[in-house]
């Protein structure tokens, strides 16, 4: 199977033997080992009408007691050579794969097809080089890829992701993600990729820039009204009943139609107190203001503090239109930053427009993603990270 970057034919093809089967290397005289190396490499290659499948194992078998004792020279030869037999013995190949990556290229890029098992040994066990040509090759499997990620190489992660026809199986998504908080490259990459599903977009907006935040937010913008249309019967039950499955009431919470901001005690909390409290977190944002806020909010505590902390705002103009907040009443709360660091006029428009771009509905969408503890998905993002829930949320 040919790869993205196979070399020409007589490139691929050496040098070619003399009648005697004898290829000597110029400048240098033959040994014996170099000699019978040569020999059993003509006759494993002879077509299947002259030589048995038995027959061509136990040269091949011979051939492996010498091939590592030999020069690079002679072991690129016999690569090369045996990169054009359909018929080429596993064991031969597994030792040519492994080898020198100048002698590992005339396999993985030869035009035959190579058996899976080998190709995913020679990932695990060569160098990156050997894991880059990998993942050129036209006939690359999603089991193939995958182990290739997990040595977590940037290079070969982004020479895979320009591979648009390349379809990467969710584990492959997920370490990518996990992969791209310092590589912006990966992330733009990654945002092109059909696979990627709403977890990964509103995981990954915590570390990708401005633009791509606004790229996140017009991708995944999802509707959930006929979800909440659905599962409506389902609140006074679950809510008012005795015995509440907690995993159904979070998922529930999730689907929430629209959140009523409440005070400490639970009760009902007006627009003017809102306004105050999100004031209040912007100048000052003391422990007793983050948690007044998650109260409003909905959210933990830990996540107001990651949305305050974040040197973008997006976050906070996310949270904002779930919670409802009038467009000037917004505007005017963006000034309010205390320190030496305002934002300038022209940042506090863009900010602004993300806010006037989503709905609320949409906004508190995204704000449960980011609270959302028991996601399969963005826990195992998050273990790939090797973070804990909270180092998490100081990304």
């Amino acid at each position: 199977m040919a790869t993205l970057d196979s070399a020409t034919d007589e490139e691929e093809a050496g040098p070619v033997p003399n009648e005697t089967g004898l290829t000597p290397e110029p400048g240098k005289s033959f040994s014996a080992r170099d000699a019978i190396v040569r020999k059993l490499l003509d006759i494993v290659v002879l077509p299947p009408s002259r030589l048995t499948a038995n027959e061509r194992s136990l040269v091949a078998d011979l051939m492996l007691q010498l091939l590592d004792k030999v020069d690079q020279h002679l072991r690129l030869e016999v690569a090369r050579r045996i990169a054009r037999v359909p018929e080429a013995p596993s064991a031969l190949l597994h030792v040519l794969l492994l080898a020198e990556p100048e002698v590992a290229a005339a396999v993985i890029r030869r035009t035959e097809p190579v058996p899976e098992a080998l190709l995913i040994d020679c990932a695990r066990k060569g160098k990156t080089v050997h894991r880059e040509m990998i993942a050129r090759r036209l006939d690359l499997t999603t089991s193939l890829a995958d182990v290739i990620l997990e040595f977590k190489e940037p290079e070969v992660a982004k020479l895979l992701l320009r591979r648009d026809e390349f379809t990467f199986s969710p584990t492959a998504i997920d370490l990518l993600v996990s992969l791209s908080p310092s590589e912006a490259d990966m992330q733009a990459l990654l945002l092109r990729r059909r696979e990627l599903e709403p977890a990964h977009g509103f995981m990954m907006f915590w570390w990708v820039s401005a633009e791509n935040r606004k790229r996140i937010l017009a991708r995944f913008a999802l509707d959930r009204s006929i979800i909440q249309d659905s599962v409506q019967d389902l609140y006074p039950l679950v809510f008012r009943g005795p015995g509440a499955d907690p995993l159904v009431k979070e998922l529930l919470i999730m689907l929430d139609r629209r959140h009523r901001p409440r005070g400490i005690n639970g009760e009902p909390v007006s627009m003017d107190v809102v306004i105050k409290t999100l004031v209040a977190a912007r100048k000052y944002p003391a422990q007793e203001i983050i948690m007044a806020t998650g109260m409003i909010a909905g959210v933990s505590r830990e996540l107001v503090a990651r949305i305050l902390r974040d040197p973008g705002v997006e976050p906070f103009a996310v949270m904002c239109k779930s919670l409802g907040v009038p467009r000037a009443e917004f505007f005017n709360i963006l000034q309010q930053k205390a320190g030496e660091n305002p934002l300038s006029p022209q940042r506090a428009e863009e900010i602004l427009g993300v806010f006037d771009s989503i709905a609320r509905d949409f906004a508190r969408a995204v704000l449960r993603y980011w609270d959302w503890d028991g996601n399969p998905r963005i826990a195992n993002i998050t273990r790939l990270l090797g973070l804990d829930e909270t180092e998490q949320l100081t990304l």
